[in-house]
């Protein structure tokens, strides 16, 4: 009996000892898995992060990338538009009521600089802009005349009279053909961007010759800009000249002279030459505004016709004869006014003069211009709108 006690009992202690066993391993191997799967979502988030960590860097990347394309193609744009604004010339904006371009210096640079606006569809000049140091002045001489006519461009012999009466004893052309920036500056003589019609009044301050001392002409303005360059040759002036037209208009109502110098270290200065009409400008610059007109004509801008406003003098009597004859002198003297009457100064169809017995295919204004060998007792005259009508055209050397 006891050794059965002792055998079931030894039966169990092995059963429970297997148990315990048992019991022992399944923890072992929950414990084991719980840690694998852990182990497995710790590497999964990791690799996740990391996955993620990398999209999102490339997507930073690629943000990026876009982005610096995007500000490359702006930078390239505005580089193009900066590039398109340098070929074109400044843009065009109202100045006193007419068209103009815009008012602005050129950079500074250690070159000449020449810079001309294109001609408008109209064929009109609209602005000339140069930079220069007085060693970088043109030296080669002035070819005498000019070939080519601005758009818009007549001429007629006037009377003046140089003491602002209505009548004048003296006749001069009204028109000019003018440069923008003037040839001591420029270099440039038979350029077309450069070039509009001006009156002799305002281009050279006289009716006929120059007179540098009237504020009112470009070259009282351009002789004291010469001078500045002289005395600063270290210096650079910077010229911009720019016709003001009122709408179509084929001539220039008004000429804006802008004007400012740099130092050698590119420092923009101001420059003064008095005339009572300077203004202040952008940039430093000082601004001129001239009126292209002349005391003794009213200029039509839109066509470039003009009408004499001084009438020719009276020419002085004829000495006393006896009374009988007192009405000859009179008819004399009527006589000797009616061809000066006929001249272009009193109509806006001008006479010319047509060489050859009138078998030219050009016609002139005056007589000084033609060539020395022509044969002037061989001249014909008509009137403009007739030489026209036949197929004529203005000598293109007649100054």
């Amino acid at each position: 009996m006891s050794n059965k006690l002792k055998a079931t009992g030894l039966v169990g202690l092995v059963l429970l000892l297997f148990v315990g066993v048992g019991a022992s391993g399944g923890s072992h191997d929950d414990a084991k898995n719980q840690s694998s799967q852990v182990s497995s979502h710790v590497e999964k988030k990791a690799s996740s992060q990391a996955t993620s960590h990398a999209a999102s860097s490339q997507t930073s990347s690629e943000k990026k990338a876009a982005t610096s394309v995007t500000s490359s193609s702006a930078s390239s744009k505005a580089v193009a538009a900066s590039s398109s604004t340098a070929a074109t010339g400044n843009p065009e904006t109202q100045v006193q009521g007419l068209n103009g371009t815009v008012q602005k210096p050129l950079p500074y640079a250690s070159q000449r600089q020449m810079v001309m606006a294109s001609l408008d569809h109209l064929g009109r000049a609209r602005d000339s802009h140069i930079q220069l140091s007085n060693a970088e002045e043109p030296t080669a001489k002035r070819s005498e005349r000019l070939t080519y006519d601005p758009v818009g461009w007549h001429n007629f012999k006037f009377w003046y009279s140089e003491s602002g009466e209505q009548t004048g004893s003296k006749q001069a052309w009204l028109m000019a053909r003018g440069h923008l920036v003037g040839y001591q500056f420029s270099g440039l003589n038979d350029e077309a961007r450069n070039l509009v019609p001006e009156t002799a009044w305002m281009n050279s301050g006289n009716y006929s010759g120059m007179d540098e001392g009237n504020t009112a002409s470009m070259l009282y303005y351009e002789n004291h800009l010469d001078s500045w360059l002289a005395t600063h040759p270290n210096f650079r002036l910077d010229y911009q000249v720019t016709p003001l037209y009122a709408q179509d208009e084929l001539i220039p109502r008004k000429v804006r002279l802008a004007y400012v110098g740099y130092d050698d270290a590119g420092k923009r200065i101001q420059i003064k030459v008095g005339g009572g009409r300077e203004e202040s400008g952008d940039d430093d610059a000082t601004v001129v505004y001239l009126d292209n007109t002349s005391p003794n004509a009213t200029i039509n801008y839109a066509d470039g016709t003009a009408t004499n406003t001084v009438n020719a003098a009276p020419a002085a009597p004829v000495a006393s004869a006896p009374a009988a004859s007192s009405s000859a002198p009179v008819a004399s003297s009527e006589s000797s006014v009616a061809p000066a009457a006929q001249a272009p100064a009193t109509t806006n169809d001008p006479t010319v003069y047509v060489t050859g017995g009138g078998s030219s295919a050009v016609y002139w204004y005056g007589t000084d211009s033609m060539p020395a060998n022509t044969n002037k007792a061989n001249l014909v005259q008509m009137p403009e709108s007739q030489a026209i009508q036949q197929g004529k055209r203005h000598s293109m050397t007649e100054r």
